[in-house]
């Protein structure tokens, strides 16, 4: 069972570099803890700082579910693209990260 998580961890982590990539982002940021939440609020759209809402307990299980659709919707997708976002995100950020059809089309936060 261990080896299926890893795996799947594996997959994740590859999709979300290219998905990162895709936003002119540095593919590498998608495996520094922390840092990669950090690159997802910008690509979202949203301040950076918000990652210290991300430490308030229950609030940041709301909050993330937020992030995560500000995220998935800025490569184009709308609710259902987000179901399917979260309930199979290895399989979606492969799908995100590799596939020419999905574009990164959403706004950057700038300072």
């Amino acid at each position: 069972m261990e080896f299926i998580s890893f795996i799947l961890a594996i997959v994740a982590l590859v999709g979300m570099w290219k998905m990162f990539e895709k936003a002119d982002e540095p593919g590498w940021a998608a495996i520094i803890p922390l840092y990669n939440v950090w690159v997802m609020l910008k690509i979202a759209g949203l301040n950076p700082l918000f990652i210290l809402v991300m430490l308030i307990p229950l609030v940041n299980v709301i909050f993330g579910i937020y992030m995560s659709y500000k995220f998935v919707e800025a490569y184009g997708f709308g609710i259902g693209g987000f179901l399917l976002y979260l309930f199979f995100s290895p399989i979606m950020t492969i799908y995100m990260g590799f596939s020419e059809d999905v574009q990164y089309v959403g706004e950057k936060y700038e300072n």
